[in-house]
């Protein structure tokens, strides 16, 4: 072979190994492609079922999800698939929370639901309740419930519509914070 056919072989070989280095191993990571490796759960949980209980073993809170995924960058946060919250009051069921899907935030002190949020007073000695929005806000340990969203409100009682709303488990006070409207008769004391 002709040392010259040799050479430009040669020299062609190496323009392609460094090109092939620089867009395989060299180049610099694309941002996007680092960015979605940070979103990687740091593990997941499939079939999700969880009780807390106080000292004396009555039950507090119950969650159940069909799965769950913990993110421990950029935040501690945890996405919860077809969560259900159920919220208890010396030992009986109180509250009963269910969601499309919900993120866990503030190290696990408040949680998120978004898509078809729908909460149901259980307790068979109150007025039962239902609360039906796109987005709310529980925060299990005070027994809250917020939205700023759309809520409708159902109950004996009558049907009403709310821009936002507070409601306090324990105490079974609702707050309609705005543009409150819909049909209300006060029970029969």
């Amino acid at each position: 072979m002709d040392i010259r056919n040799l050479a430009s072989l040669s020299g062609v070989l190496l323009v392609l190994g460094a090109a092939g280095w620089y867009w395989g191993m060299g180049h610099p990571k694309d941002r996007a492609l680092a960015a979605d490796e940070k979103q990687r759960p740091d593990y997941v949980i499939t079939g999700l079922s969880g009780l807390e209980t106080n000292e004396q073993g009555q039950v507090l809170r119950r969650l159940s999800a069909s799965e769950v995924r913990h993110y421990d960058k950029p935040r501690d946060e945890a996405e919860i698939d077809k969560p259900v919250f159920t919220l208890y009051d010396q030992g009986h069921e109180a509250w009963r929370v269910t969601a499309l899907r919900g993120t866990s935030l503030a190290q696990n002190t408040e949680v998120l639901l978004q898509d078809d949020v729908h909460a149901e007073r259980r307790d068979p000695k109150a007025i039962p309740v239902t609360l039906d929005t796109d987005t709310l806000h529980v925060f299990p340990k005070e027994e809250r419930l917020y939205s700023k969203s759309i809520v409708k409100v159902n109950s004996p009682q009558g049907q009403l519509s709310s821009k936002g709303i507070e409601a306090n488990i324990k105490t079974g006070d609702l707050v309609l914070n705005e543009n409150v409207t819909g049909n209300y008769a006060p029970a029969a004391r």
